[in-house]
């Protein structure tokens, strides 16, 4: 009977950061426009009235552009510092030879 009250609890815990977190993104602007957003979630078929799924959508958004953006730069620098070299090495050979 005590475990079922702690559930209740806990519960009401994560009820209460939802709230609090969705009340904080009336608030916050999203680098990304809610028209922009609402257009192609309309263009999918969702219609929401509430801005704040909207910014929430947004916000995952922002987020998953980032980590891709993130990986393309790591990626980027791994070629750049493994690549290039060679290819400066690969041509001061040639030269050499020649």
């Amino acid at each position: 009977m005590n475990h079922n009250r702690q559930s209740n609890d806990g519960k009401h815990d994560d009820d209460s950061a939802l709230s609090d977190f969705l009340a904080s993104l009336m608030d916050y602007t999203p680098t990304i426009p809610d028209e922009l957003v609402e257009h192609y979630l309309a263009k999918s078929g969702f219609q929401c009235p509430d801005v704040r799924l909207i910014r929430l959508v947004a916000v995952a958004t922002q987020k998953f552009v980032a980590e891709v953006a993130n990986d393309a730069l790591q990626y980027g620098t791994k070629y750049f510092l493994t690549f290039i070299p060679l290819c400066v090495f690969s041509m001061k050979e040639q030269n050499s030879v020649a």
